[in-house]
């Protein structure tokens, strides 16, 4: 059956899409960030903490904050130790945030300067010694332009500095000589060495040190395409062609290519992020580059930024700054075998264990360092990559009490210089210097022998996705996906029988979806055995399917995996791809019918009614005290809201330690009320004390009450 769906506008802005087989489309919408340092907890004693130490280096005795039991003086971390903290109002520039950060060793002195973007300029930070590091200079911005996005790439011994925004225009392209600083007085308004116009606002610059190529991405010339400069003569930088058949690209990496795809051996790639596709690129000719390839991918909301896995040039991971907010997943990373260059294939997908936003990342010796917003500073341990299955082996988060999908926190990392030490960027506190425990991380193991369960997926899901799966109660609503990996949610289940609900969504027109839900019930990592399909619906349906699963008495005590397929027109297989349709996996802990499936629970309830405040950020706060049960690492929550439209509100979860826990995110449109029950995987140590629950009101014109809610452990 052919199917067929309407255009639809994002942002309000008419879109073209324009086909694969036409090679680009018109731009779409710049980036989506929008500084936003709410919810953080109600202050942060860690930053409190380094704002009083002497100097603002972590010690005025040179002592590292070593990550111990999950802390680096107040900081969570793991494997990840804390060097040196500098406030960004000690870093010129006044209190002006961050955003984009790189790094340069001086050749002569091997000085390592941290090369920090700001909303006015750029910080020069000596952090050679990471304990101790040094204010050089701030170098303000061209014309004096001050907005949320600055980028910096260096060759030879300059630095080349784009900014973007409104509010310049003009700025261009800003170069410095970084040999100066050897001299410079600590503290000092430095000025750009030579300056480049031709273009206004940019977002990026890409650098192919080994071609003297300088790439200015997201201006406003080329259609925001590769802009192409040459900067061997880095005081007189000059144009030399351009790429816009792909319309904006919002980040890139150019490399002369030494993959396998011999066809393009030795010539110069750039591999663009160009919103909603990743896009290959000849740029060996400047007069006359070409499109090798455009990859679109399931999901996809702002294809952002990437970087191959290593000098072998055949896989690269990169991410999509909104899918976490639109599509409602924890930070994904896309994972791709681009071997062959006119048809990269992607191999699998890496679901972190937090909601934030994931920005920049960047590769070292096997490993992925992603800087996630407010989940900080990101390991992950490539070496399965080829496999599409990554690892997480260390962290270190800079927004304590938060990792919601919220644009604060860390913008992104620099993790090239010698000493092995990394800087990260706080958009809105300052500069980190961290050191990664190598030993450590080589001991970490890895799951042991976790079980290799075998694919499932559907092939395209921008017709028809799972929208919500209910099973007793546990909640999920997500996004478009061909596959959800969901493993890191537990649904608890008693023996028995447990009601289900399972709500698909379309693009436009509705189609008769088939079900099908599996559980492992022997641990054996397949769905074939006697009694593991729990539940198939009775035929198609374009509309809610309802009923229950049950689950044999001798499976009780048990944790292991739970599969819900839906296939358009025909009834699903538990492991393979098929045409249309999704496939999602969670993990499941069967318990008895005792116990619900939670070991020994414990409920508590509050059933004083709250007013909600109309189109108010701070809202109201339900408190509930919690005694006992001190072991919970998970937690069943359910609310009961009387609310006109429950897309204007946020409902959040919060526990004793300040750890936030996002329920509901304006999803829900006009729908009324909010009777549902969620799965909380629990990240912090301390269960009994006082939770809250948070509700606000984000809209005018709706009011509500929340009227009771309850935990049950």
């Amino acid at each position: 059956m052919m199917k067929t769906s309407t255009i639809t506008s994002l942002f309000a802005t008419s879109v073209l899409w324009l086909s694969a087989e036409a090679w680009g489309h018109s731009a779409m919408f710049t980036d989506g960030f929008n500084y936003d340092d709410s919810n953080g907890g109600g202050g942060n004693p860690a930053m409190e903490r380094l704002l009083t130490t002497d100097s603002f280096s972590l010690s005025a005795n040179s002592t590292t904050a070593t990550c111990t039991g999950g802390s680096a003086n107040g900081y969570p971390c793991d494997n990840i130790d804390l060097l040196s903290f500098l406030p960004k109002a000690s870093m010129g520039g006044g209190n002006a945030d961050l955003s984009d950060i790189w790094g340069y060793t001086d050749p002569q002195t091997g000085a390592e300067i941290a090369i920090v973007s700001r909303t006015n300029g750029t910080s020069f930070v000596d952090v050679t010694d990471g304990n101790n590091p040094v204010f050089l200079g701030f170098l303000p911005s061209h014309n004096n332009g001050n907005d949320s996005w600055r980028d910096v790439k260096t060759y030879d011994h300059y630095a080349f500095i784009v900014a973007d925004g409104s509010r310049n225009r003009t700025h261009g392209l800003q170069v410095f000589d970084l040999s100066t600083l050897r001299n410079v007085t600590p503290g000092s308004t430095l000025s750009e060495t030579a300056h480049m116009s031709g273009f206004g606002n940019a977002h990026n610059i890409v650098i192919n040190e080994a071609t003297s190529y300088a790439y200015i991405v997201g201006s406003n010339q080329c259609s925001g395409g590769l802009y192409m400069v040459d900067i061997s003569d880095p005081l007189n930088p000059t144009y030399s062609g351009c790429f816009s058949s792909d319309g904006y690209t919002h980040d890139a990496q150019c490399i002369i290519y030494n993959g396998p795809d011999t066809e393009y051996t030795g010539k110069e790639i750039c591999v663009g992020y160009n919103e909603d596709t990743i896009t290959i690129v000849d740029v060996t000719s400047k007069s006359n580059p070409y499109q090798i390839s455009r990859t679109t991918y399931a999901g996809s909301q702002y294809t952002h930024q990437g970087w191959f896995a290593d000098d072998n040039h055949a896989i690269l991971i990169m991410n999509d700054e909104l899918d976490e907010q639109y599509n409602g997943h924890n930070t994904t990373s896309y994972i791709y075998d681009v071997s062959n260059l006119d048809q990269p294939v992607e191999l699998g997908r890496y679901v972190g264990p937090t909601a934030a936003i994931d920005h920049n990342l960047y590769t070292l010796n096997g490993y992925i360092f992603e800087s996630n917003y407010r989940a900080g500073l990101r390991i992950l341990d490539a070496a399965d990559i080829t496999n599409g299955s990554l690892h997480q082996v260390g962290y270190f988060d800079t927004i304590p009490a938060s990792n919601s999908a919220q644009f604060s926190g860390t913008w992104s990392n620099y993790i090239y210089f010698a000493s092995g030490n990394i800087i990260t960027s706080d958009i809105g506190n300052g500069l980190f210097t961290l050191k990664p425990d190598w030993d450590a991380i080589s001991n970490t193991d890895p799951d042991p022998d976790p079980i290799a369960y075998c694919n499932a997926s559907g092939n395209d899901a921008k017709y028809e996705w799972i929208s919500q799966v209910d099973i007793g109660d546990f909640s999920h609503a997500s996004g478009a996906d061909n596959y959800g990996d969901f493993t890191s949610q537990t649904i608890n289940l008693a023996t028995g029988e447990s009601p289900i609900s399972l709500v698909p969504a379309f693009s436009s027109n509705s189609y008769g979806e088939f079900w099908k839900i599996w559980i492992d019930l022997n641990g054996d990592g397949d769905f074939n055995d006697t009694g593991e399909e729990v539940f198939s619906s009775a035929g198609t349906s374009n509309s809610t399917v309802t009923g229950a699963l049950s689950i044999p008495v001798d499976t009780a005590g048990i944790t292991t995996r739970l599969r819900v397929s839906m296939k358009y027109n025909g009834a699903p297989a538990p492991c393979g791809t098929f045409d249309y349709g999704e496939v999602e996996d969670y993990t499941v802990n069967i318990g008895t019918a005792d116990n619900g499936g939670s070991g020994d629970t414990a409920f508590f309830e509050s059933v004083t009614a709250v007013q909600i405040p109309d189109n108010n950020s701070t809202g109201v706060y339900s408190p509930l005290t919690v005694t006992g049960n001190t072991e919970a690492t998970s937690v069943s929550v359910t609310v009961n809201i009387t609310h006109t439209y429950i897309g204007d509100l946020m409902v959040d979860l919060v526990d004793p330690e300040g750890t936030i826990y996002s329920l509901h995110n304006r999803t829900g449109g006009s729908a009324n009320n909010l009777e549902k029950s969620y799965s909380v995987t629990l990240t912090g140590t301390i269960i009994t004390g006082e939770w809250q629950l948070r509700v606000r009101d984000l809209a005018r014109q709706d009011n509500g009450t929340l009227n009771n809610w309850s935990l049950q452990f």
